[in-house]
């Protein structure tokens, strides 16, 4: 659960669980896949917070358009928006990718089976 302040008002949010209907609403409000919305929380994508504020207001039952959240009409500064995270998961947070595994070493060698390798056929 974080705690999301916008304008001065104190939201919670639920950051565990996302409804399919707002993942494709956030997909086709924005233009970008989900995954690239989340990512982009995390990289500080301005239109990822547009996406995060609206996600934040629609919960609260606030019918706030995303065009007007993007366009500027609901008034709007990245200054105004703060994330508390209450010990839960972060949206924000992308997971590291795993450590790479070293394909330098030997390769395997010829088995000796081919053809013309002189494993006793005539």
């Amino acid at each position: 659960m974080l705690k999301v302040m916008i304008k001065d008002a104190r939201y919670s949010f639920d950051n565990e669980r996302y409804p399919l209907s707002e993942a494709i609403a956030l997909e086709e409000g924005l233009g970008i896949p989900f995954h690239e919305w989340r990512t982009g929380l995390a990289q500080g994508s301005a239109k990822s917070m547009a996406g995060f504020v609206w996600l934040v207001l629609k919960r609260d039952g606030q019918d706030v358009p995303l065009t007007d959240i993007i366009s500027g009409a609901y008034d709007l500064a990245t200054s105004d928006v703060e994330v508390e995270d209450e010990g839960g998961p972060d949206p924000t947070e992308v997971p590291s990718p795993a450590p790479a595994v070293s394909t330098s070493g030997s390769s395997p060698s010829d088995s000796g089976s081919a053809p013309g390798s002189g494993t006793g056929s005539p």
